[in-house]
């Protein structure tokens, strides 16, 4: 436990606390809003089409796929 000395050191600590709590509660807000963004209808199927086209088997399959229904309206 710290032994003060006088008014002003107490003061200060308690500045410092406050602050902390302050970036603490800043950082919580921060990840709270990326969780929400990441979690969006939007992004999910965003990255679920990027995964897919990584694939070289569905982005083949996809390529064919298009291919036979674009020459179906030629």
């Amino acid at each position: 436990m710290r032994e003060y000395k006088n008014f002003k050191e107490i003061e200060r600590d308690l500045q410092l606390l406050k602050l902390q709590r302050e970036i603490d509660k800043e950082k919580v807000l921060l990840s709270m809003n990326q969780t929400k963004e990441s979690l969006s209808p939007k992004r999910i199927v965003k990255d679920a089409a990027n995964s897919l086209m990584k694939n070289p088997y569905i982005l083949k399959g996809t390529t064919s796929v298009l291919a036979f229904i674009g020459n179906k309206f030629k």
